[in-house]
């Protein structure tokens, strides 16, 4: 069927596939950026998952969105419970002063499992986080 990557069974199975892959990407990114102070956390709320860094100033959020893709956003401060419940995070807009920035990517037909893949996928992450920290994590000197 062309249209089951839209399920919530499709969702969750894809994210069981990467997430593990996001996971060590942001414990680095913790890790070299932050020193470990950030917080990573995967949760779960009304079967959606996602993981999360949370810093002082900011949190990222990684979310698996129906189609096979993942979304990742910037926000000043946590998102309420009260939006995580929408079907789709970006379904309705979060107040204008609390969402920073973000991006999504499409990870349909794309083998979790091939080392290449691995490889392609950690590096376009680091390159993304990268410039998320540049644009939007750290102000600028002027």
């Amino acid at each position: 069927m062309r249209f089951k990557d839209l399920s919530q069974e499709e969702t969750q199975s894809i994210w069981g596939k990467w997430k593990y892959l996001i996971r060590e990407v942001l414990d680095e990114f913790n890790e070299d950026v932050y020193q470990g102070r950030g917080n990573i956390r995967e949760n779960s709320y009304n079967e959606r998952s996602y993981l999360s860094l949370e810093t002082k100033r900011e949190c990222l959020y990684v979310f698996p969105v129906p189609g096979n893709a993942l979304l990742f956003s910037v926000y000043r401060h946590k998102i309420q419970q009260e939006r995580l419940k929408l079907k789709f995070a970006g379904e309705k807009p979060d107040d204008e002063e609390n969402l920073i920035g973000g991006f999504g990517l499409g990870i349909g037909g794309v083998s979790a499992h091939s080392r290449a893949v691995k490889t392609a996928f950690q590096t376009y992450l680091e390159n993304a986080l990268r410039k998320i920290y540049r644009n939007y994590w750290i102000k600028p000197l002027l």
